[in-house]
């Protein structure tokens, strides 16, 4: 709301007087001093005009101020006048253009900084207003948290992010502020739990910090300048339809977890038919065989783990079935392919103490037998690679046995020669090594998981073969060499 002449009155420390009580209800637009005999050249109407009486000629001064359209006249006595002049008073009653007396105590300048500043409130209330109207129509459009989010940092001029409950960017407007989230996750966790509205300094940004709910994520916005109370308000509308639209996607990702579980249920039940029949009336996507069946597990807390792989696009594009499983582990069933293996490293990497075992690739109906697999290395191995292929386990019980100083003393002479040859260059042939013997010598899917040409890994191979004198084509000499890769990372 606009100031008015009776809201200069309830200004007790202005001291104004109301002496012509015509309508005290006008919106005031601006304060404007002038001494000048006819200043309505100079006003546009719905300004309070200021003076000291230096004019004369009250008749006709305040009936050019009326035709003007003034909201009312403010009259500074002790300075040409010891008070408002009766002729003054008179024409301002005709016309109905309140006159409020200004004791000499209060200098003009007063009265102009609280009209100012009341009328930037009012802006800041009406653009705060239009913005949540944004917010709005942002939400009810369909475009998810992404579009309020763009919305809101229009509207404030600032950067935001939504966290989930462990400070992970789950989304950001512009792209660039996710490089803030991790400096966030880490005053996340110094403010503790539960985490309530919080203002915090950023480098030369101040943030403000609101919880989302119902999952515990966070809603964040940042620029040089703090937020006004009324942008505040804007942000805090911005949380409850993110905190909605969270909820809602809450309901529909819970109602597909159950689709997959049915699917997965069904598919482990050794039901191949039905589980397609189902899949297809439940509008769950079936990966295409050959398939891998991985378990993946963080401890008690599965959920930053589920999300992570229902949230990676590899696995999205591959229709990979992803399933919250039993004991707070995750099955993701995925299409065998160039980064499969990369895909659930991604998803382990995101996941602070998870590990996982997955399988060779095998048909659609050997999903039974795949999962009891994975499932059995995963909960009969002890926690060491974040990403363990299950045919694999086979070797974990030998290499128990083989624990011994000779044996690791026989691993790093066998491979003396490659560690040698890193010291002197940036190529790293250990690596290559085992990706090519865990993908039993397969030139184009080794390459694939490496990321380089096939011909770049065929001289790769080449300097190995020279380096150790092998022949990698024998395969007692492969399966020495493997042993010897394993026995060193489990020693290390």
């Amino acid at each position: 709301m606009r100031p008015t002449a009776a809201w200069l009155l309830d200004r007790r420390e202005l001291g104004l007087r109301s002496l012509v009580d015509a309508d005290l209800t006008r919106p005031i637009r601006w304060v404007h001093v002038s001494e000048l005999a006819d200043p309505t050249p100079f006003l546009s109407g719905g300004e309070f005009l200021l003076t000291v009486g230096l004019a004369g000629g009250w008749s006709a001064y305040v009936r050019r101020l009326a035709a003007r359209g003034l909201a009312g006249l403010g009259f500074g006595v002790g300075f040409g006048h010891d008070e408002v002049p009766r002729e003054l008073l008179a024409a301002a009653r005709r016309h109905d253009l309140p006159v409020l007396e200004v004791p000499h105590s209060t200098p003009f300048i007063a009265i102009s900084e609280v009209v100012a500043a009341a009328i930037s409130g009012a802006h800041d209330r009406a653009d705060a207003v239009d913005a949540q109207r944004a917010l709005i129509a942002a939400a009810l459009d369909g475009g998810g948290p992404r579009a309020v989010l763009d919305t809101l940092a229009r509207a404030l001029g600032c950067w935001c992010l939504v966290l989930d409950e462990r400070g992970g960017p789950r989304h950001a407007s512009p792209a660039t502020a996710r490089r803030h989230a991790d400096r966030l996750g880490l005053d996340l966790t110094r403010l503790g739990s539960p985490v309530r509205a919080a203002s915090l300094d950023l480098g030369d940004d101040q943030v403000a910090l609101l919880p989302l709910e119902p999952d515990g994520g966070f809603l964040a916005a940042g620029r040089e300048a703090p937020l006004s109370a009324a942008e505040h308000a804007v942000l805090t509308s911005a949380a409850g339809l993110l905190s909605l639209d969270l909820a809602a996607q809450r309901d529909v990702s819970s109602a597909r977890r159950s689709a997959r579980r049915a699917v997965l249920r069904l598919a482990s039940d050794e039901h191949p038919e039905l589980t397609r029949t189902v899949a297809r009336t439940l509008e769950v996507p079936l990966p295409a065989a050959p398939i891998r069946v991985a378990v993946l597990g963080a401890g008690t807390d599965s959920g930053g783990l589920l999300r992570a792989a229902e949230e990676h696009q590899g696995l999205a594009q591959a229709n990979a079935l992803v399933v919250p499983h039993e004991q707070h582990t995750v099955v993701v069933v995925l299409p065998v392919a160039e980064g499969d293996l990369q895909a659930l490293e991604e998803v382990l990497h995101r996941v602070s103490g998870s590990r996982g075992v997955v399988t060779e690739g095998v048909g659609f109906g050997d999903l039974p037998d795949a999962l009891r697999r994975a499932r059995s290395v995963f909960f009969g191995t002890p926690k060491g690679e974040r990403l363990l292929l299950a045919k694999d386990a086979a070797t974990a019980g030998l290499l128990a046995q083989l624990d011994t100083p000779g044996a690791l003393g026989w691993a790093d002479a066998l491979l003396e020669p490659l560690a040698r040859h890193a010291t002197r260059s940036k190529l790293d042939l250990v690596s290559t090594l085992r990706v090519f013997l865990a993908h039993n010598g397969h030139i184009d899917a080794s390459a694939a998981a490496l990321g380089i040409h096939r011909h770049t890994l065929r001289y790769r191979l080449g300097r190995i073969v020279e380096l150790l004198g092998t022949d990698l084509d024998d395969p007692t000499a492969r399966a020495e060499l493997w042993l010897a890769l394993r026995l060193r990372e489990a020693g290390r």
